[in-house]
């Protein structure tokens, strides 16, 4: 089960852990793959091109990232001034949100001081994107997990 920054496990229910297993088959993530990659097999699974922006806008001071789905394209958007791991791990938020069949990223009623945990995993979708987010990550990571931890 992933692990958040935080040191808990992201709990989902298991119809929508095997879902999230069964989409990430499909686009037979390995070893090694860049995010650009990545982008690149979500948007062939999907059958839209994924267009990427990096933001230092005012407005993304307390959204990480975010997507819009077009007719013709699906754009997301991160923020340009986390570091580029975090970056890394927004971009594969929002392509956990795609591959869950999410059509939007909806945004809590909490204050921006709230506890983060209570903003990033409060309901069912945001708890599968943020679980395949971290799959990707793992999935697509050159060492194994237990020598992540120790180099």
């Amino acid at each position: 089960m992933p692990i958040k920054y935080d040191k808990q496990p992201i709990k989902i229910s298991p119809q929508s852990r095997s879902r999230a297993e069964d989409s990430l088959q499909k686009i037979h993530l390995a070893p090694g793959m860049t995010a650009n990659e990545v982008v690149e097999a979500v948007a062939e699974l999907i059958g839209k091109p994924i267009v990427l922006e990096s933001t230092v806008d005012e407005r993304f001071k307390t959204t990480t990232g975010s997507f819009a789905i077009t007719l013709d394209f699906v754009f997301i958007v991160f923020r340009g001034i986390d570091p580029r791991s975090y970056q890394m791990h927004s971009l594969f938020h929002e392509l956990g949100h795609l591959l869950s069949g999410h059509s939007y990223c909806e945004r809590p009623s909490t204050a921006p001081d709230a506890d983060p945990t209570q903003q990033l995993l409060w309901n069912d979708a945001e708890r599968e994107a943020e679980f395949l987010a971290y799959r990707i990550a793992a999935l697509i990571s050159r060492k194994p997990r237990s020598s992540q931890a120790f180099g």
